[in-house]
């Protein structure tokens, strides 16, 4: 079931993506023909925005994030162990607070409009606490299915240093 989730998340980030193209593409040639497209940078960021949360959480999953691993490198076992367990509930906390005044701004901003779309602007703030709640769950799983070391490090780097 957590598979049929992930594909289903993989290819939303695509449309997502796809869509945000479109957007641009069709605000540019309605631009360059005399028909202007005016709510394509609107629907264009609205897009973007959850393409980026979608992106963000996939890339969590994977554990393939931008890390710096001098000093896990440098530390025995236990001493990693100790420092993943610091950073996860930093990162945790991090994106609990994120999401919790992401949910504060979106509920706020519903109400107001985007101008030409006439889209709810609460729309556009309401993928980043939605992207922070994803992101706490494929932590969370990323512990159970693989442990503690393995939440934040890449699967294939885990992998390499096993075999």
């Amino acid at each position: 079931m957590l598979k049929l989730l992930d594909r289903a998340e993989e290819y939303m980030a695509v449309l997502l993506l796809i869509g945000t193209v479109a957007a641009v593409l069709a605000g540019a040639i309605g631009r360059s023909v005399g028909y202007p497209f005016p709510a394509g940078p609107e629907i264009a960021q609205l897009l973007l925005i959850w393409t980026c949360m979608f992106g963000a959480d996939l890339v969590l999953k994977r554990g393939e994030h931008i890390r710096i691993s001098a000093l896990p490198d440098a530390l025995p076992p236990n001493g990693r162990r100790l420092l993943h367990l610091i950073c996860v509930i930093c990162i945790m906390g991090f994106l609990g607070y994120c999401g919790w005044l992401g949910w504060l701004l979106a509920t706020s901003n519903w109400a107001r409009e985007m101008g030409a779309s006439g889209l709810s602007y609460g729309w556009v703030t309401l993928a980043f606490p939605v992207g922070c709640a994803l992101m706490m769950i494929s932590m969370v799983r990323r512990i159970f299915e693989h442990g503690l070391l393995f939440s934040i490090e890449s699967e294939t780097r885990g992998r390499e240093q096993l075999l």
